[in-house]
């Protein structure tokens, strides 16, 4: 075993607690922390994604082992009705070393009657759009974000609004929300610039959800130059300046996510189709074209229970692209958003295992093979190790 792996596996330094916690106490308080080792042929992530319309160049990851970040956090569950839920986390060096506030909400549940509830939350949260959406990254079942859901939403929507929901008994749902919009695929500004609706159905561990969002876009910068910093703001543009493609119009997107437990066989089933539809114009020193863009890609997760502390599983992910410039300049102004070659289809192929330990201690490591288009194939090696802090403390108390 590689000396740097065999010390990333002795740190055990979080497993986060990114959303909200079932639980019968008052007040739960959070702390965790995590590492990651990392090993990959070529720079991971790439620096651009040549099916999709992006918002810059992301710098790759530094190899070997590196802090990844501290969550710190407090849920208060009020009353049987209302919960609140504040949540920080400081990123390390893959991210820009930043700390951000990732969730700030307040939730209101009223039972109709024994049968329907209503609920309201407003604040900054996790927007229903997918499944995975739900979750901080460093809650996923693999560190390695899917290639359709960087090229749709980056690193994931939190967004500042309200959200509705109607639940029912036999496992229907139906909700939606406006919200401010302010991270890719829109743009900062005042308003707010996104709506989102869905309707699922849920029995268990198995569920089936279709959302949908629609982002208005005013000026959407496409920066040639890195980007570090972990963000939940996109950066705006209102006219054409050296080195910036901006876009302007209207981001669809539709996700359709799955998942199903077969007991017998001791597997799990999930996955989710995503397709991203913008319209407008895009616009650089070089001139201004009309533009109509399509994304659409999918992933599908197997997941076998070898122990309830031990799972492992295999992920096949693609992402293809189509982008239509009409114009004066058209072909210039795609190589200057990067988008000039992007026929053909990305693929992935990973596998992964995760051991759980009753202290408060999660490890997970995972395998994968990338073929992007216009970029050298590689593999990604990941580990992840995750503490929950405050369960240690009290297993040693």
């Amino acid at each position: 075993m590689p000396a740097k792996l065999l010390y990333s596996l002795c740190l055990l330094s979080v497993v986060t607690q990114a959303h909200e916690i079932t639980t019968d106490d008052k007040f739960v308080p959070m702390l965790n922390v995590g590492g990651r080792y990392l090993n990959s042929d070529a720079d991971y992530p790439v620096a651009n994604l040549d099916n999709a319309l992006e918002t810059g160049a992301l710098a790759a990851y530094k190899q070997g082992n590196a802090f990844d970040y501290v969550d710190v956090g407090l849920q208060a569950q009020w009353t049987s009705n209302v919960k609140t839920l504040f949540k920080g986390a400081y990123h390390g060096q893959d991210t820009g070393d930043t700390f951000e506030l990732e969730q700030a909400w307040l939730n209101y549940d009223y039972d109709i009657d024994m049968n329907n509830m209503l609920s309201a939350r407003v604040g900054r949260q996790y927007v229903a759009l997918g499944k995975q959406n739900l979750e901080h990254s460093h809650q996923w079942q693999m560190g390695v974000e899917p290639l359709v859901m960087r090229a749709s939403i980056a690193e994931g929507w939190c967004d500042d609004g309200l959200d509705l929901s109607w639940q029912h008994e036999n496992g229907w749902s139906v909700g939606g929300g406006v919200f401010k919009g302010e991270s890719f695929p829109s743009n900062a500004e005042s308003g707010f610039n996104a709506v989102n609706a869905r309707l699922g159905w849920q029995q268990d561990d198995n569920y089936m959800q279709l959302s949908l969002a629609q982002f208005k876009v005013s000026g959407r910068a496409t920066e040639q130059q890195n980007a570090l910093t972990h963000t939940h703001s996109q950066a705006s543009c209102d006219k054409a300046t050296a080195n910036i493609v901006c876009f302007k119009g209207d981001s669809q997107l539709a996700v359709l996510a799955a998942q199903w437990r077969f007991p017998d066989l001791k597997t799990m089933l999930n996955g989710e189709v995503w397709l991203k539809k913008e319209t407008g114009n895009l616009s650089s020193l070089s001139g201004q074209v009309d533009y109509t863009g399509l994304i659409t890609g999918a992933w599908l997760t197997a997941n076998y229970q070898i122990k309830p502390s031990l799972q492992s599983y295999i992920r096949v992910e693609n992402l293809q692209g189509r982008h239509d410039l009409v114009g004066a300049n058209a072909a210039l102004i795609a190589g200057e958003a990067e988008i000039g070659k992007s026929t053909g289809t990305s693929y992935r192929v990973g596998l992964g295992g995760v051991w759980l330990l009753p202290q408060g201690i999660r490890l997970s490591a995972e395998y994968h093979q990338q073929h992007i288009i216009n970029q050298k194939n590689n593999t990604v090696f990941l580990v992840r190790y995750q503490v929950d802090l405050l369960q240690v403390a009290r297993i040693v108390k």
